[in-house]
């Protein structure tokens, strides 16, 4: 298949081309040590147009900035086929240096499209549970290759936080805590690693299906 029919079947996967959605976010950010750094409440809302898709991020702040709707970092941004969809994902107007790889149903990865060494590097992985929930996790990296931050956003689309009764939305729990991946028991070898890794499947409509968690031992 060309290139630009490749193109134009990836951006066809963008859901909200045709869903109008406003996700209510708990965003947690930590180091990786465990120790919250941030947490804040926001929404992302996203509303077809007809050639695209338009974009909003609110934050709310609990702090002294309060409530951002403009600037930078909210938009509105304007997601076209025209300006946004290439051989090598789809592009956000406020971040070229990133790419979105969108796959069936509403998974998606925004990432940096290159990733050369000496330089900082990001990731942020989304996924959906039914209709109303989604979540992402975020990792970035320093220019050294040392891990800086790690993020969960937990989105329901039904309403503000707190999220829906437990037994049907998210937690708002902020703990962590950081795990060795060394071993040290007493009479064993030490500074063995493992590499952790996840491991997603879909059910025949698109959905997410199956999430899990693998170890490789090395």
């Amino acid at each position: 298949m060309p290139v630009e029919d490749l193109a134009a079947a990836h951006w066809r996967r963008f859901v909200y081309l045709k869903l109008a959605r406003r996700w209510h976010a708990l965003w947690c950010r930590w180091s990786p040590s465990g120790e919250l750094r941030s947490v804040f409440d926001a929404e992302r809302a996203f509303e077809p147009t007809g050639k695209g898709c338009s974009m909003q991020v609110v934050y709310h702040y609990r702090d002294e900035r309060g409530t951002v709707a403009e600037g930078p970092q909210s938009g509105p941004w304007h997601l076209t086929e025209e300006a946004c969809s290439t051989p090598h994902g789809m592009l956000h107007p406020a971040s070229p240096e990133m790419t979105t790889l969108l796959l069936p149903g509403g998974p998606s990865a925004w990432c940096m499209r290159r990733s050369p060494a000496g330089t900082p590097c990001a990731a942020e992985l989304f996924l959906h549970h039914g209709d109303h929930l989604r979540m992402s996790a975020g990792v970035v990296h320093s220019a050294d290759g040392t891990l800086q931050q790690l993020a969960l956003v937990r989105e329901d689309a039904r309403g503000p936080w707190p999220s829906a009764a437990a037994a049907e939305g998210w937690s708002e729990s902020c703990e962590a805590a950081a795990h060795s991946t060394a071993d040290s028991g007493e009479g064993e070898a030490g500074g063995g690693r493992r590499l952790y890794t996840v491991e997603a499947h879909w059910d025949a409509e698109g959905g997410l299906a199956e999430v899990r968690w693998l170890v490789f031992e090395a």
